[in-house]
């Protein structure tokens, strides 16, 4: 018997548009991972990719200016002076890589046998769109401007961050780190939509944004470690919580609460302008949604910043202390 959720975003089949859809779609995508994981590999510097086997080449930020240096003990940071980031063997990336798309695979059959091709395809490759581009805007920002949204107390902010290991590139976010917002998303929005069928859909996204925030909370810290280093952060942020700037936490409940709403609206939107009417709008909405996404988090970490120096704040804030 179908959940109350899964009734409401019933469609009808349209195979003849699924499947022009579906080529297109992931036409388009796959020619873009092969652009920017040719441009990442082998044209570095057309987007300043760092090198991630030499730290002293890195700008925006230097290795220095990382969080992650002030973690480290004076080992540690020869080691990677002289090693580089760690993990970034043709063997691990595989294994990232393969580990990932077989989940995602998974993940991506029970969306199609629930609710259909079309959103099944909707959301695959609209959060795969969504988060590469937020992640990316986000990166390439920092590195060529040097600064961030994030409002620094007490030092200079020097660029935002960066991903350091990767096979295949969607602009400048791992294939494998887009897939694991999809899983993380899509595992969410069905959970709460099992455990609270009857719940508005405002509350359910609410609940399934903070489920992938949460995880995230104890994830990034790990992933960020020394010995990981999957990703980079600049320091300057004026709250760190577990060694990580807050916007991320923002970023991820935002991301995910928006595409959760835009996602449920599919089978209406549908009745109302057709199929095609409304996968583009989708799409488009989806692209507004995280350029406002990205507005917000300006004047936020400003407004953030004058508040903690109304208050006498100083310096950066770690929670916990010594992070």
């Amino acid at each position: 018997m179908k959940s109350d959720l899964q009734s409401r975003l019933t469609v009808r089949p349209n195979p003849e548009f699924d499947r022009r859809f579906f080529y297109v779609a992931y036409g388009l995508l796959v020619l873009a991972i092969l652009l920017f994981t040719y441009i990442h590999h082998f044209q570095p510097q057309l987007l300043k990719v760092p090198d991630p086997a030499n730290v002293a080449t890195w700008t925006n930020p230097t290795f220095e200016h990382t969080c992650i240096y002030d973690r480290m003990t004076d080992e540690e940071r020869a080691r990677i002076r002289s090693q580089g980031v760690p993990g970034n063997t043709l063997p691990e990336l595989l294994f990232n890589e393969i580990f990932l798309l077989v989940v995602g695979l998974l993940v991506f059959r029970h969306v199609r046998k629930h609710y259909g091709s079309w959103m099944a395809n909707c959301f695959l490759i609209g959060s795969f769109v969504f988060t590469g581009m937020q992640e990316s805007i986000w990166i390439l920002f920092g590195r060529f401007t040097g600064t961030s949204a994030s409002q620094g107390i007490g030092e200079q902010v020097f660029g935002t961050y960066w991903f350091t290991r990767g096979l295949l590139w969607f602009i400048e976010t791992p294939v494998f780190v887009c897939l694991g917002w999809f899983i993380w998303a899509y595992a969410a929005v069905w959970v709460v939509g099992k455990v609270f069928p009857r719940m508005a859909l405002l509350g359910r996204a609410a609940i399934g944004a903070l489920i992938p925030m949460s995880q995230d909370l104890w994830i990034d810290p790990v992933a960020t470690s020394p010995e990981n280093m999957s990703w980079v952060w600049a320091k300057g942020d004026c709250l760190l919580i577990l060694g990580i700037p807050h916007p991320n936490f923002i970023g991820w409940f935002s991301l995910i609460f928006l595409f959760a709403i835009l996602w449920e609206q599919l089978p209406k939107w549908e009745l109302r302008w057709g199929r095609l009417k409304t996968t583009l709008f989708f799409f488009f909405t989806l692209v507004v949604g995280e350029i406002a996404i990205l507005a917000f988090l300006f004047p936020w970490c400003y407004v953030l910043k004058q508040a903690l120096l109304l208050m006498g704040v100083q310096h950066g804030i770690r929670l916990p202390a010594g992070w």
